[in-house]
């Protein structure tokens, strides 16, 4: 019985370390990824499932159920596409949040993807990516 004690908590940091991400880090690229997907005010599946596939990927802290989270990051969200002052301390949070360079580029990266999720970006899309280049790098 020990052994397999042994072994689940040896399976338990290793997978703690698989997405290299701090807690936040993760909250802050669902937040950035959620605000993505209103960027056009058209949510589409294949966006909302990009977001999803993503989570999956994230040793998610099991003491913050993501449904709660994901409810509070797509009204955070929806807020800071209708007020300016709220998206500036919005997405200031993001790339305080966010920490590193690689994980702005990280972040980054899968705002482009879900740009191109719905099969073309929209011209609102290419100019909220050029904001965030800008607050990111």
């Amino acid at each position: 019985m020990p052994s397999l004690i042994r072994k689940l908590f040896r399976k338990s940091n290793a997978s703690a370390e698989k997405d290299g991400l701090t807690q936040p880090q993760r909250e802050a690229i669902v937040d950035l990824l959620n605000y993505c997907m209103y960027a056009d005010n058209l949510v589409f599946l294949a966006e909302d499932r990009l977001i999803t596939d993503t989570v999956a990927k994230f040793n998610w802290d099991p003491k913050i159920p993501f449904d709660q989270f994901d409810v509070r990051s797509i009204a955070n969200a929806r807020d800071a596409r209708e007020n300016q002052g709220y998206r500036d301390r919005f997405l200031a949070s993001i790339r305080d949040r966010l920490g590193t360079a690689a994980v702005k580029g990280q972040a980054l990266d899968l705002c482009q993807e879900l740009f191109l999720a719905d099969g073309a970006r929209s011209d609102e899309e290419d100019a909220v990516l050029q904001n965030l280049r800008e607050l990111l790098e």
